[in-house]
């Protein structure tokens, strides 16, 4: 079973029924809303170390996306991007929200930059995180859904704890960062389950393998953004980050020091003041 939910106490736990689907989100602070969105393989504790730094200065809504997480794990659901966006509009309006800001990791940052381009009377400021990966340096767990007949049965019957891990040593943090093994062994519980697996499948296949479609997007985007980078991260993943600057029309560059793709847990209060500047700046 995975450990207790480390979210601070003062976070406050809720769940809606959107469009048939239900979601869970974690809610803490007062002020602006800002919306957080996870990565793949990830939930709402991917941010338990910026969340309680950021809630001083905002109200900040946490949701697990559909399919991971405390949330229902739809099979029924479509899993693309524009998908996601749609049940975060309803999410922002569920609780109240006219407009938001928005900041995402990976994924998350996939579906933000998504929701910004296709609802910009929703989205106020703009955060990316890590938003592209070179497709030649992904690890073989994140290449699974690329092989033709096979990966379709490997990923979903043979992805075990060990490639889980190594899923996030290669790919999410900095070589020789020493993770929370248990909140990673606590979404590998949550991974474990078929129905899981099937969902994260689907959204690996539909929203982050294929990210052709986030092109003809960025010229829609019009919400100031800022394009946040580790510099840990791989130099020709920076390359794409500052290919994002360049394409979207009011977008500015920020590296985080001493973190790669995975900012948000190897430097919260780097990456909790950089937000708060850009955000409220």
């Amino acid at each position: 079973m995975p450990p207790t939910d480390p979210t601070p106490p003062e976070a406050h736990s809720h769940d809606l029924l959107l469009r048939g689907v239900r979601v869970h989100y974690q809610e803490m602070g007062h002020g602006p809303t800002l919306l957080l969105l996870h990565d793949v393989f990830a939930d709402h504790r991917a941010w338990r170390r910026v969340l309680p730094l950021l809630a001083q200065r905002f109200r900040v809504i946490v949701p697990d996306l559909p399919g991971f997480g405390a949330s229902e794990k739809p099979t029924r659901y479509a899993f693309t991007r524009e998908a996601f966006a749609e049940t975060l509009c309803d999410l922002l309006a569920g609780v109240g929200a006219a407009r938001a800001h928005v900041a995402g990791h990976a994924l998350g940052a996939g579906i933000a930059l998504t929701l910004a381009a296709d609802h910009p009377e929703i989205v106020d400021r703009l955060a990316l995180m890590h938003a592209v990966s070179n497709p030649a340096e992904r690890s073989l767990g994140t290449r699974l859904p690329t092989i033709p007949l096979l990966g379709s049965l490997v990923f979903k019957q043979w992805f075990g704890r060990g490639m889980f891990h190594a899923h996030f040593r290669r790919e999410v943090f900095a070589p020789g960062y020493r993770y929370d093994r248990a909140t990673v062994d606590a979404w590998f519980e949550q991974f474990y389950p078929p129905e899981a697996r099937e969902c994260a499948w689907r959204t690996m296949e539909r929203s982050v393998l294929d990210t052709s479609a986030l092109g003809p997007k960025l010229a829609k985007v019009r919400a100031p953004t800022v394009v946040m980078w580790g510099d840990r991260a791989r130099p020709s993943s920076q390359a794409l980050g500052h290919q994002l600057v360049r394409q979207i029309r009011d977008a500015r560059w920020e590296l985080v020091a001493g973190a790669a793709s995975g900012m948000w847990e190897e430097q919260p209060d780097a990456v909790a003041e950089g937000l708060i500047r850009y955000l409220l700046g």
